[in-house]
């Protein structure tokens, strides 16, 4: 019988991790959700988000006889509550993942809720979270377009923010994302080059809907953070066309090559606007909540 070590470390070696993390969540069967399969991209997101301000790192691993790293679980906190990147695992051994895991929440006894992102592939993971009694939370979609297989639009009806649209403009934003992160004056402030609104406006210069979207050229990221149609202009294919004006836009930036977003599984109209944009699915990621 060949023994595994079982030993937990913390983290040290984040290059080392990110090549770990990209491996397994280039297969399906091993995948976690919004971890990323890019290397760079994971060890990016690694220093951003795992890295306290004393400079220890939020995730711990167990090696193998050879030294090589074959578990990992990590969380990305904020106050009280986190989300964890994991469990990441190239064994079949669960009593390791659980040490690792009973590790990580005694290490951190002011998280009291942890969200997990599992995808449905994944089935060591799943049935992992019935063993630590993790409730299942629902199902997210993610679909993803590549700019080979989008069509850009050659006309476009939307146009750049201007400052005499924003009471209309807050307005709407309230009415469609209530309480959400970003308010309209905290977009509107962070307009620049990269970050871009564009406002699709009627003839008597009414707004109908907007999109709020955002580019790293370094990266080659971009995310949407923001589309919506007003209520009264629903149905009658807006949101299709403005998502296509917003992708063209994006598609524009050499350095990016494809983009992905995320909603949930049940919303059938945000769904069926995004494919009819050219979106496929790409993962369905099982939502996974802890609370201690």
């Amino acid at each position: 019988m060949i023994h595994i070590n079982q030993t937990i470390e913390k983290v040290k070696d984040l290059k080392e991790l990110s090549l770990f993390l990209a491996d397994l969540n280039k297969q399906p069967e091993s995948h976690i959700g919004y971890c990323g399969e890019d290397e760079g991209e994971i060890l990016e997101a690694l220093q951003e988000d795992f890295v306290t301000e004393n400079g220890d790192i939020n995730f711990y691993l167990s090696r193998g006889n050879d030294g090589e790293i074959i578990a990992a679980i990590g969380l990305d906190a904020e106050e009280t509550s986190a989300e964890v990147w994991g469990p990441f695992n190239r064994s079949a051994s669960i009593p390791m993942q659980l040490q690792l895991w009973k590790g990580l929440i005694k290490d951190h006894p002011e998280v009291r809720e942890l969200q997990f992102f599992i995808n449905k592939e994944n089935s060591m993971q799943q049935a992992f979270m019935g063993q630590i009694n993790a409730k299942e939370h629902g199902e997210h979609l993610i679909l993803e377009v590549r700019k080979e297989n989008f069509n850009e639009v050659l006309e476009m009806r939307s146009r750049p923010f201007l400052q005499n649209d924003f009471i209309e403009f807050e307005k709407l934003h309230n009415e469609l994302f209530p309480g959400t992160y970003y308010d309209a004056a905290t977009i509107v402030g962070r307009i620049n080059k990269s970050n871009v609104l564009k406002i699709l406006s009627g003839d008597s210069n009414e707004l109908k809907g907007y999109a709020y979207f955002e580019v790293c050229p370094e990266t080659g990221e971009a995310s949407l953070e923001y589309i919506g149609i007003s209520n009264s202009y629903q149905n009658q294919g807006l949101g299709t066309l403005l998502l296509k004006e917003v992708l063209t836009e994006l598609f524009a930036y050499p350095q990016i090559a494809r983009i992905r977003l995320t909603v949930e599984h049940t919303n059938h109209q945000a769904n069926t606007v995004y494919r009819k944009a050219g979106f496929e699915p790409k993962y369905t990621l099982v939502h996974y909540f802890f609370k201690r």
